[in-house]
């Protein structure tokens, strides 16, 4: 059995008032792989978060959520990202202005944009990982995701299931950009879509960080200090 986690968040707006937008995270081959991640990015998390806690002289015990957002120091900002930097990340980059005014213009086309983003990094997520062998595409796969579940109810999350597993198993075509894609999964392919709250899963708060992390550089047009991620999907 091959199987799959992908942690994803957001970082901008999706708008012609805006630039870029991003979609980031990271992703493992193994609940194994991604709990060693977790226990060294917790270890950082509890050296810090006491410094941006907001009831320092009496604790309540309700530690402050540490987001790409959060104004931290740039030691500490760094100490999260060279953690994250060694792990396989991923990134869709999507140039605002070069997308359809007829999309940006409509919330159901918007919707529909974000979605297609969405499994397209998920599909070069999976071709990544039989082209290394990490994935044998004749056994069955797995597919864990796991998303912010504030940035589902804004971005519009419609059918990301669906959407993914059709991509994946019978290909898809984008109408908007008249682009057909094929499929690439030949086994059983079991695909999980699951909604978390960030605050509560530190998954969800590294795929945060990252995706902030990438916006800003993307922005900044510093494209080359992106160079350590395992996917970068620019789009449209």
């Amino acid at each position: 059995m091959n199987e799959l986690f992908i942690y994803m968040d957001d970082s901008g707006v999706l708008t012609k008032n805006e630039g870029t937008f991003v979609y980031a995270g990271l992703f493992f081959y193994s609940a194994e792989e991604y709990n060693t991640f977790i226990i060294r990015y917790k270890s950082i998390i509890d050296d810090i978060k006491c410094k941006y806690c907001k009831n320092k002289h009496k604790c309540n015990n309700d530690c402050p959520e540490i987001k790409g957002t959060s104004k931290l120091t740039n030691a500490n900002r760094r100490r999260i990202i060279n953690l994250i930097k060694k792990q396989k990340c991923y990134g869709v980059l999507i140039n605002n202005q070069k997308i359809f005014k007829r999309i940006l213009d409509n919330k159901l086309a918007r919707g529909r944009f974000c979605e297609y983003a969405q499994k397209r990094v998920v599909k070069e997520i999976v071709s990544y990982a039989i082209k290394n062998k990490a994935i044998d595409n004749l056994l069955p796969l797995t597919i864990n995701i796991k998303i912010d579940e504030n940035n589902a109810k804004s971005n519009g999350y419609y059918n990301l299931h669906d959407s993914i597993f059709k991509e994946l198993k019978h290909g898809m075509k984008n109408d908007d950009y008249a682009i057909m894609h094929k499929p690439i999964h030949k086994s059983k392919l079991l695909l999980k879509v699951r909604k978390y709250n960030s605050k509560l899963h530190y998954g969800i708060q590294s795929a945060d960080m990252i995706a902030n992390f990438v916006h800003r550089k993307f922005k900044q047009n510093n494209i080359d200090e992106l160079n350590f991620m395992t996917i970068k999907l620019f789009l449209p």
